[in-house]
């Protein structure tokens, strides 16, 4: 199993099998987060969704997701507002 060194964690830990994001998104979360932090990471995700009424649909939850994942994660990766 590949080990990545995590930008959250800052750890050495058991990365990702695959990529979890389409693109460039997912390709970072790779490279810079491991599997332990991607899943709390879900549960962080669904808490906000859940709590904030987010509609994952609409560009702007879109976008409010993203950026409190690269924040969460601590990804070298800016969310840029014309993707959404």
């Amino acid at each position: 199993m590949a080990e990545v060194q995590c930008a959250r964690c800052q750890e050495r830990k058991a990365a990702l099998e695959t990529t979890p994001l389409p693109g460039r998104w997912g390709e970072v979360v790779l490279a810079e987060a491991c599997a332990d932090c991607w899943h709390a990471w879900q549960e962080e995700q669904t808490r906000l969704i859940n709590h904030e009424n987010l509609r994952p649909w609409v560009p702007a939850d879109k976008q409010l997701l993203y950026r409190k994942l690269r924040e969460f994660l601590n990804l070298s990766i800016e969310a840029p507002e014309s993707t959404f």
